[in-house]
């Protein structure tokens, strides 16, 4: 059954009432300091689109009653600033002095590539955007940057948020925001890491990742990208060469089925790939070495097509709102709910609680696991939403050690 938008309002209060983890929250955005909780902005969005800045918050319960009062439609986190948000016309000086790093992917953001869907609707099939991005951005932010604690967040709908809680990424400026990301979106830019003669030693892992996924070759199949002769022609003029171009095309124009097209592609371009089958079996024929123009297309093809990207804007601004977790989205009633990206390979869009699919009893959220499907946090088995907050008070990325 799908969900009826109309009656967002009417979960809201029995989700606020029954389910909603405060104390985690509060715990969560505290880190172990008292002075924390008290400047941290918060931002609701009531019915009909009324928007309420500069909230904040000393006690869970001042948290606990604006929250059942309002019946806020969304809820957003900003930064934390020198005085409390609330008070800040009291005050000649107001600014925001540290907020977590936040990444935020979209899945429209792919739609000139993404063929099972458009616009606001996902399935599982373009979900594989997500999950490379989730292995791809985890990777470089804890081996380029060092960070420890990140914590990824379903946006509800269509996409995915990253919040980098280290001590040294939260008090970041917008400078160093900026330089984070441009360092790491590579696509659109003459400075790219990625170029018609080299990559970038970080595009270089990040290609890499992306290719040992085993996600990269299930989108190929999936989106129909070496289907057809229109649109493989796309792939290939991502190579520099064009007689390589025309030698591609002649080699997919012989063979019948995309996979044989994607073999041809990696048997050739696949330095890694070439070299095992040198060693396991020298007697092997393989196609000639790439020229110097021609020898970085995979890379292209890969970065090009499955790169995470990212709205720089959201990561740059440190004063910059975003959706708590938690929050109910209002077209889709999904809960914004934080994911294991331990797991993240068996992620299901299916699986993910919905607020107007919340069972109670007696008052309480069901800690059977009945009302949704969500393994993501159960090893592999299902738990409610009580179990799934527990969980998440024993995870560094949620509760990074406080600095004293």
């Amino acid at each position: 059954m799908d969900f009826i938008p109309e009656r967002l309002e009417f979960y809201l209060k029995k989700y606020y009432l029954n389910h909603y983890p405060y104390n985690l929250m509060l715990k969560w955005l505290s880190y172990g300091k008292a002075n924390l909780l008290p400047n941290r902005e918060f931002a609701f969005i009531l019915k009909d689109d009324i928007h309420i800045r500069f909230l904040s918050f000393r006690t869970l319960d001042e948290f606990k009653e604006k929250i059942l009062r309002t019946n806020p439609f969304k809820i957003d986190i900003g930064a934390v600033y020198n005085r409390p948000p609330l008070d800040r016309k009291k005050f000649a000086d107001f600014y925001a002095i540290e907020r977590e790093l936040v990444f935020d992917i979209d899945l429209t953001d792919y739609d000139l590539i993404r063929n099972c869907c458009k616009e606001a609707k996902v399935c599982n099939k373009c979900w594989r955007w997500i999950i490379i991005a989730v292995k791809v951005l985890n990777l470089l932010l804890k081996t380029q940057f060092g960070f420890k604690h990140l914590l990824w967040v379903f946006s509800g709908r269509r996409g995915i948020h990253c919040w980098v809680a280290d001590q040294k990424a939260r008090s970041l400026n917008n400078k160093a925001r900026e330089a984070v990301a441009k360092y790491l979106i590579i696509q659109g830019k003459e400075n790219s890491a990625k170029t018609k003669y080299r990559v970038h030693p970080m595009a270089e892992i990040a290609f890499r990742c992306i290719l040992d996924s085993g996600e990269f070759e299930n989108l190929i199949f999936e989106q129909g990208w070496l289907d057809t002769q229109e649109e493989w022609t796309k792939i290939l003029n991502l190579c520099p060469d064009v007689e390589m171009r025309e030698i591609m095309d002649k080699e997919f124009r012989r063979v019948n089925t995309p996979q044989d097209r994607w073999e041809l592609i990696t048997m050739r371009f696949d330095q890694e790939k070439r070299a095992k089958i040198k060693e396991e079996n020298a007697g092997t024929k393989l196609p000639n070495i790439p020229n110097e123009l021609s020898i970085n297309f995979l890379r292209f093809f890969v970065l090009e097509y499955a790169y995470p990207k990212l709205d720089e804007k959201v990561t740059v601004g440190i004063n910059h709102l975003l959706k708590a977790p938690f929050t109910v989205h209002p077209k889709t009633g999904f809960i914004a709910v934080p994911l294991n990206i331990e797991d993240i390979n068996n992620f299901n869009l299916n699986e993910l609680p919905r607020v107007d699919k919340l069972e109670e009893i007696g008052g309480e959220s069901s800690s059977s696991g009945k009302f949704f499907n969500y393994r993501n946090w159960g090893q592999g088995r299902d738990v409610g939403l009580p179990e799934l907050f527990f969980r998440l008070e024993t995870r560094p990325e949620f509760f990074p050690p406080p600095v004293s």
